[in-house]
């Protein structure tokens, strides 16, 4: 294993890292040391490789005792707060890796086992391997509850498992023996690379300790592509012999290389040659040796090693061509205490913006000093300065004096820059991706490169390790523009005998942007790698338009893996209720806006609900397009073209377009602020290179709110992004495409009768054949991501694209690894169609006794029951199953079709299969003619020459042409031949071009099919859901319900009844005690419940509990209670918990107004409102008379609602009231002390019972939270004198407030006694 090393590791007591200031923004050039390189090509994390550590004398070890940290138990006592202690068993996730079992422990050498957000854990696996791992990615080890078991390594898994369920049953102290004794941190700061490179890595690292004292940097003598850059690609064979494929940033080219290991080119392919160097190196000190405490332990260099590493060749005095770039200049060979000062100058906090010079002092990088990144003089491509609010932040002025007296490579890059100032440009030089001055700093902060020699920030990786890189840039917030090579210096030279006048800036190969990906734009090709991830990631664009009080939106949101466009337009309240609500159920992680364009109210929800997502403002007109520009872009941009008839615009997008209008350029009046938000959508994808593929699938959707759609009442609830998901336990689904849509369920859950009690069958069904169900899901937690899958395809296949993307005229090196996982891909996708199928039929033929129509739909054809939707895929199946030789296209990385799927070939292949045969025969009839044996000799061009024995050639007349003779034998050419021959190379190469493009047209054919797959996909994720259902209702343990619902006539009452009902994000062996909910039954019966009790007694998670319950119920899930019995809710709205909302400006008070102003606006009575505790924010009469107002309304409007307050005066006011009933958290109160409040005992009973809670008990709450004795009976004293003087004023205001009778006189006199 290669440990990421930075120039720091080995030094000591450097400070502290800090950020290095690029002209851009604020980095640090080696941020990312302590964090693992997650990448393996095993489905495992990879077993740390054990290193040798020095033998430590009595001196050093008596250092190391006295280091020593606390004992665990006294450690642990800092992170009291912390969710995972050491010696927890625990599942963790490493990025690209399955979840795997785990156990907490310390680190060997930090003795500590929580770092931040970080946690120290060993994993159960074979040898144990230690990673640092973030409290996202980690979650608690349930006995009997297993994730989903990964696709690879299944066995391995397994026995991890076995191992944790061993653990579980033993104590903290047995655990500990578990933990393997690492000699240092090695074992955990490592980074996971292929195994195929393990015993180089192994052997890099012994040299690296034995030269610690020397600054570890690697060269790479550049061979560009200006005036002989025919040397980049044409390296003679000797020095191709000698090379080194290492990366320039330190990174060997095989240990990214992923699945496939990085083979030879073919014949003819471009190749690059690159040369590294290393300094002289001489043996460091003992001292140096030692002192670094994150160093690797010293190991021996083998001989083989010595082998491999005498191919970075150390001559320090080679030719260095750099080919357009300045030449860089190397270090000092020795590292002297001058150096080591400026090295720990790197990362001090004074030095950020420093660069490493001599004597200690610093000196800025050259980019830096550039006089037009300069923050006061900086402008945008039309000189424009930020001050100016037309500013483009996406662009950069750069001066043409400046880019005159550049290479011409760095002038190519420097343009593009200037066009993409927000983007990180991985700009390819022959095999590898480079990145300079201000991106350099950024990848060697973000991703561990290595600075490579010279003056200017430079650094690099291999093309293959593009989407690893890619990809954490891209996680991180940053936009990564790739840049390819277009041409081959043969292809230069032509273009430049074409020219009039050529410049040196001509004699360069010919580079574009290929790709520009963000968050919101990531398409996960084979180039960029898999999705780690199955949920949606938006890109969002809104606009804005108002008229009067109220305002519409304009939206259009794609998640562009998958190619669906949603497009909609509304009008919303001044709560933007609407907004909220769709970037809740559909949260984005790019927002594109029109500058100027929203209100400051939308802007500031935009900036507090998607605090942490990408924005990015875009100018009217130019960048934000006009509904005109939008349809006339599309119209003529050949998205929906055709030869025979022309503009075919998509179903989904016609209703968007005036019907008026024929030719289809005018928006609907309803929909022109959403063909805009369209319009914005298409540019910033035209930019990034990606319109073609995602617009020619034509799939666009309308999107309306949930309240505005009609013959549907959905439920209508806010949720966060990860709370139904990761806590409530639902998302048991084997398939992406199914999580996807279970969180579509949760967010829009039906309202309509029948759609629910369809679902309620079908779960009650499948837990009826739970073996059945068992084998299903086994077959569906096989399947890849057949939905993202079906969006590549389309885009391998898409005919325009493959003739005008910048990537059709790219030069890829690595071409043939992307052709094969291409294939890999397609294969895959038919596998998974194919098992689609079966699992298809497996539900099928047991369905004969069912009556569950949704299962029938799901799984059967037309043929099998007119009900079913599931679409017959036999034909298309064995069509593309027959079409080729899978196992030879996955080792060609090519398809070869079989006879009459494609015409083309067909005629190709029988033109030579002709040619063949007037070969044969005219061979034959020179033997005839010869007597003798004639053969055809020769080769390429010089094929098919006639070789005939010396004794014959006297029958060789004018017709005969000698073209060169050998022993015994003279070569003939004649008419025939030639001609042959001329034929035989035209059909060959009318071979080639038919096979180069074929790939595409098979991808093209399977994508005509679109439809049935898309179809198959849905009905599959319908069934994923459905047991993703039924296995929490098995799983669950507790009683489980199926819900009732009645449908009331108009005048009855809507109601709810929940018996012995628990909270589904608990399991019912936790303990968790079960309550009864009743609301709104009988005649009489209240649809307000006042809810009262004693702080922490239950009442918020009562109300949360309905609340899930009911989303339950009405997505057709069986429900953890007894019984369920309910009238249909059209929405649910919640004014739970306290926060504030300070990027808006509003306090919490103000927030908890305006979520109770949404719920009074649009609330019915066929609603369900929770509102907790409203009115804390203010003063007490107020917040008092505030909750009596909303209890008011709510009770006359008659919708089910849960009130929970702790202004008892309510109970007082509604006590009698014919809308409003009582109910409390019960609780037992013993040893009341009416003299020492802290000896007060409250047990909560957690049961919901009729009646009203006398007290709040609050200083209970108090004392549990830790507030001193004395206080509590301070606070107690001022509690009972406010009580005593209320009871005085209200008795003041009976005495004298009005007439009273004799016998009320009586007991008003006995009340005076007891008061005074």
């Amino acid at each position: 294993m290669a440990q990421k090393n930075t120039l720091f590791n080995y030094f000591t007591k450097s400070p502290a890292q800090s950020k290095v200031q690029s002209g851009v923004g604020v980095v640090s050039p080696s941020e990312a040391k302590d964090k693992i390189v997650q990448k393996s090509s095993a489905g495992t994390p990879l077993s740390a490789r054990k290193k040798v550590s020095k033998k430590l004398t009595p001196e050093t070890d008596s250092k190391k005792i006295t280091r020593t940290a606390a004992p665990v138990a006294e450690r642990n006592k800092l992170y009291e707060g912390e969710e995972f202690g050491v010696y927890d068993i625990v599942w963790s996730k490493l990025d690209g890796y399955p979840w795997w079992p785990s156990l907490v422990c310390e680190h060997p050498k930090q003795k500590i086992h929580v770092k931040g957000n970080d946690i120290h854990v060993q994993f159960f696996d074979d040898p144990p391997t230690r990673a640092w791992i973030h409290k996202k990615c980690m979650e608690r080890y349930v006995d009997g509850v297993k994730m989903l078991a990964p696709t690879k390594d299944k066995d391995k898994w397994r026995a991890a498992c076995i191992q944790a369920d061993s653990a579980l049953k033993l104590s903290n102290l047995e655990r500990s023996k578990l933990i393997v004794d690492y000699p240092d941190d090695s074992a955990s700061d490592i980074e996971l690379e292929d195994e195929e490179t393990e015993d180089l890595d192994t052997g890099n690292q012994g040299v690296a300790q034995e030269d610690a004292s020397i600054p570890q940097k690697r060269r790479r003598i550049l061979v560009l592509d200006s005036e002989d850059s025919e040397d980049e690609y044409k390296p003679k064979k000797e020095d191709l012999d000698e090379q080194s494929e290492s990366a320039s940033s330190g990174i060997d080219s095989d240990e990214v290389s992923g699945p496939e290991s990085i083979e030879e080119p073919e014949e003819g392919t471009p190749r690059k040659a690159n040369k590294r160097k290393r300094t002289s190196q001489s043996r460091p000190s003992k001292k140096s040796k030692t002192a670094d405490q994150n160093s690797t332990p010293l190991n021996a260099v083998s001989t083989e090693t010595k082998a491999k590493l005498a191919l970075f060749p150390s001559d320090e005095n080679s030719a260095v061509k750099m080919n357009g770039f300045e030449g860089f200049s190397s270090p000092s060979q020795m590292v002297k205490d001058g150096t080591k000062a400026k090295l720990a100058l790197f990362s001090s906090k004074e030095n950020t913006e420093a660069k490493q010079t001599e004597a200690g002092s610093t000196e800025a990088w050259p980019h830096l000093k550039l006089d037009f990144l300069k923050p006061n003089k900086i402008r945008d491509a039309k000189r424009r300065t930020p001050a100016d609010p037309d500013y483009d932040p996406k662009t950069l002025y750069v001066p043409e004096e400046f880019k005159r007296n550049l290479t011409p490579a760095l002038r190519q890059w420097w343009e593009m820059k200037s066009q993409h100032f927000d983007c990180i440009l991985f700009f390819k030089v022959g095999k590898f991706y480079e990145l300079f001055h201000m991106d350099a700093v950024t990848g060697v902060t973000e991703l561990g490169l290595q600075y490579m020699r010279g003056d200017n920030a430079h650094s690099g990786f291999p093309e293959i390790a593009y989407g690893r890189f890619a990809s954490s840039l891209i996680e991180k917030g940053y936009k990564v523009a790739r840049i390819e090579q277009t041409e081959t210096p043969e292809m230069m030279g032509e273009r430049c005998k074409g020219m009039g006048k050529v410049t040196k800036f001509d004699k360069v190969v010919k580079r574009e942007i290929c790709q520009i990906t963000a968050k919101g734009t990531r398409v996960f090709s084979v180039i960029d790698g898999d999705a780690s991830s199955a949920e949606n990631s938006y890109l969002f664009a809104v606009t804005e338009k108002s008229a009067g009080d109220s305002v519409s939106y304009g939206i259009c949101f794609i998640d562009t893996s998958i190619g669906v466009f949603h497009l909609g337009q509304f009008v919303d309240d001044r709560h933007c209720s609407r907004l909220r609500t769709l970037v809740a159920h559909h949260p984005p992680v790019q927002v594109l806006y029109e500058k100027r364009a929203l209100s400051e109210k939308t802007l500031q929800l935009l900036n507090s609900s998607l605090a942490s997502v990408l924005k990015e403002s875009l100018a009217p007109e130019t960048e934000f397009w006009s509904a005109h520009k939008t349809l006339t872009t599309l119209a003529e941009g050949g998205y929906f073209s055709s030869e025979s008839s022309g503009v075919n615009w998509p179903e989904g997008l016609k209703k968007f377009l005036n019907e008026a209008d024929t030719l289809g350029l005018t928006a609907h009046d309803n929909y022109e602020l959403a063909v805009r938000a369209l319009g914005a959508c298409t540019w910033y994808l035209k930019e990034s290179f990606l319109d073609q593929q995602l617009l020619s699938m034509g799939r666009f959707e309308i999107y309306q709110p949930h309240d505005l759609v009609e013959n549907a009442r959905p439920v209508l609830t806010v949720v966060s992004k990860a709370s139904f998901s990761k806590h409530m336990k639902l998302d048991l689904c084997c398939t992406p495409f199914g999580k996807r849509l279970l969180r579509h369920w949760l967010c829009s859950p039906l309202c309509d009768v029948d759609g629910i009690a369809a679902r309620q069958e079908a779960i009650t069904w499948l837990l009826g054949n739970t073996s059945l169900m068992a084998e299903a899901q086994e077959m569906l937690s096989q399947l890849p991501d057949l939905e993202r899958l079906l969006s590549k395809v389309h885009t391998e296949g898409n005919a325009l694209r493959s003739q005008t993307h910048p990537d059709s005229r790219a030069i890829f090196f690595e071409d043939h690894i992307y052709s094969k996982r291409r294939i890999l891909e397609f294969i895959s996708t038919l596998a998974g169609f194919k098992s689609a199928e079966k699992i298809a039929s497996l539900i099928q033929g047991e369905l004969a006794t069912s009556s569950s129509k949704l299962l029938v739909q799901c799984t059967s054809n037309k043929q099998q029951n007119p009900a079913g939707k599931f679409p017959d895929l036999a034909g298309a199946l064995h069509f593309f199953e027959t079409a080729f030789d899978h196992e030879q296209a996955k080792e060609a990385g090519r398809i070869n079709p079989s006879k009459g799927i494609d015409p083309e070939y067909d005629s190709v292949m029988e033109e030579l299969q002709g040619l063949k045969q007037e070969l044969d025969e005219y061979l034959n009839s020179q033997r005839k003619y010869f007597g003798c044996k004639v053969t055809y000799c020769g080769s390429d061009k010089k094929r098919f020459q006639l070789e005939v024995p010396d004794s014959f050639t006297k029958k060789a007349g004018k017709d005969y042409e000698l073209q060169g003779q050998r022993k015994g034998f003279k070569k003939y050419w004649t008419s025939e031949t030639k001609e042959l021959l001329s034929r035989q190379i035209a059909a060959e190469d009318q071979q080639k071009t038919v096979l180069k493009d074929l790939n595409r047209r098979i991808f093209a054919r399977f994508s005509s099919y679109y439809e049935i797959w898309n179809t198959a996909v849905q009905c599959l994720s319908v069934l994923d859901v459905m047991m993703s259902l039924a296995e929490y209702v098995r799983s669950e343990g507790g009683e489980m319900c199926v819900p009732e619902f009645v449908m009331p006539p108009e005048e009855m009452k809507p109601f709810l009844k929940i018996t012995d009902g628990r909270h589904p994000c608990v399991s019912s062996v936790d303990g968790f005690i079960p309550n009864d909910t009743a609301i709104g039954c009988g005649e009489d019966a209240a649809s307000l419940v006042l809810v009262t009790g004693p702080n922490m007694g239950g009442k918020s998670t009562l109300m949360r509990q309905v609340g899930l319950l009911v989303v339950m119920a009405h997505m057709g899930c069986h429900v953890p209670a007894a019984s369920c019995h309910l009238s249909p809710v059209d929405r649910i709205f919640t004014r739970l918990g306290a926060n504030d909302d300070i990027m808006a400006g509003e306090s919490t008070f103000y927030v908890e107004l305006s979520e109770t102003a949404a719920v009074l606006h649009h609330a019915t009575k066929h609603s369900l409102v929770l509102v907790d505790e409203l009115g804390r924010g203010t003063s007490t009469h107020d917040g008092t008379a505030i909750a009596a107002a909303v209890v008011q309304e709510l009770g006359n409007l008659g919708c089910r609602t849960l009130f929970s307050t702790h202004y008892h005066t309510l109970v007082e006011d509604f006590r009698h009231s014919e809308y409003v009933t009582l109910g409390h958290m019960a609780c037992m109160v013993e040893n009341e002390n009416e003299e020492d409040p802290s000896e007060e005992t409250v047990t909560f009973l957690y049961k919901f019972a009729s009646g009203a809670c006398p007290k709040s008990y609050g200083f209970n709450a108090a004392r549990l939270a830790g507030i001193p004795s004395d206080i509590i009976r301070t606070g107690y004293n001022k509690a009972a004198q406010l009580e005593k003087d209320g009871d005085q004023r209200k008795l003041f205001q009976q005495l004298f407030g009005k007439k009273q009778n004799s016998s009320d006189i009586t007991s008003l006199i006995e009340r005076v006694r007891s008061v005074l």
